[in-house]
């Protein structure tokens, strides 16, 4: 070997090296003050409920490293004794639409964690002032899969327990890591975006989406469209990992063809899930807010805390 091969490859394995260094590690750590979240939800919402599970958690807004990046994201720990399982929030959206804004910061992440887990979140790189730039299912998954490191570090989180949780474009997240790794016991997914074909066809607009932010879309369309749209994939996906399905029949932002077209997938490749179809539901599912939530709770209830699931599926059951 030529010596300035040699030296290249040093070089090479040196930077390679750092930038592993530098995943899965939180850089900043600053914790939102409960009634300060009170007062925002108070003054931007209009919600005036007491949020009275915020007392059960502290929350943090992080900023953590991956492939060398700092992303920018948020933490919730329930306040109690112990170790608790783990659940990552997947968001949806792309850019800064979608983001984690306080409202779901409140309403979601600090509600779940309420129930007894280390809740995490990334707003995926490039968002939200955190650097790079996002690729709407492609590097970007490693910040989710560098986030869960980081957690599974913190001393209260059985990190032999850990669950996802994605909405829309965090469905088409959720299905891509449980990709790449197999110990994620329980994931649930609403509105989850799993065939970017369909979206297109369904949402032409969304193809600016697609030239925005997939690196080599015009180039090579049908393959990184495919590599991200679970449909062509459900075969690949953990079967060890039970996904609930969650969807509305009126969502027309991702439209529940997607999700029939996904359980017939995993029917044949007898992937273990749950799909459940809310007649007239909206992409938010807004107006089965109860329900989404008890088959959620019930769901990661059954898988991470190995308890009787469904004892009662009313809104007075929780």
């Amino acid at each position: 070997m030529r010596k300035t091969h040699y030296v290249f490859l040093l070089l090479v394995l040196y930077l390679s090296s750092m930038v592993f260094a530098y995943n899965g590690k939180i850089i900043s750590k600053r914790e939102l003050k409960t009634e300060s979240l009170r007062k925002i939800m108070k003054k931007n919402y209009k919600l005036f409920r007491p949020f009275a599970f915020l007392n059960k958690v502290k929350i943090y807004s992080i900023t953590y490293l991956s492939d060398g990046l700092k992303v920018e994201g948020f933490l919730s720990i329930p306040r109690g004794k112990g170790k608790f399982p783990i659940i990552i929030y997947n968001r949806g959206g792309n850019k800064n639409f979608g983001a984690i804004t306080v409202k779901k910061l409140v309403n979601i992440i600090g509600r779940v964690s309420s129930w007894g887990y280390v809740v995490a979140a990334s707003q995926y790189r490039g968002n939200m002032g955190g650097e790079g730039k996002e690729e709407f299912g492609g590097k970007d998954v490693n910040d989710i899969l560098n986030l869960i490191s980081i957690v599974k570090k913190i001393k209260k989180a059985d990190s032999n327990k850990i669950g996802l949780f994605g909405w829309s474009r965090g469905g088409m997240m959720t299905y891509l890591v449980l990709k790449k790794v197999d110990f994620i016991k329980a994931a649930v997914v609403g509105g989850g975006l799993s065939d970017l074909f369909m979206m297109m066809e369904s949402r032409p607009e969304m193809e600016d989406v697609y030239i925005e932010n997939i690196p080599g879309y015009r180039e090579n369309k049908e393959k990184v469209l495919k590599e991200r749209s679970a449909v062509f994939w459900a075969d690949k996906i953990c079967k060890k990992t039970p996904i609930l399905i969650l969807h509305g029949t009126a969502d027309w932002r991702v439209i529940p063809q997607m999700s029939l077209k996904l359980a017939a997938e995993f029917l044949k490749v007898k992937q273990p899930f749950r799909l459940i179809l809310f007649e007239g539901g909206d992409h938010a599912l807004s107006e089965f807010g109860s329900e989404v939530f008890i088959q959620t709770k019930h769901w990661f209830k059954r898988f991470l805390k190995d308890e009787v699931p469904f004892p009662n599926l009313t809104p007075h059951g929780r």
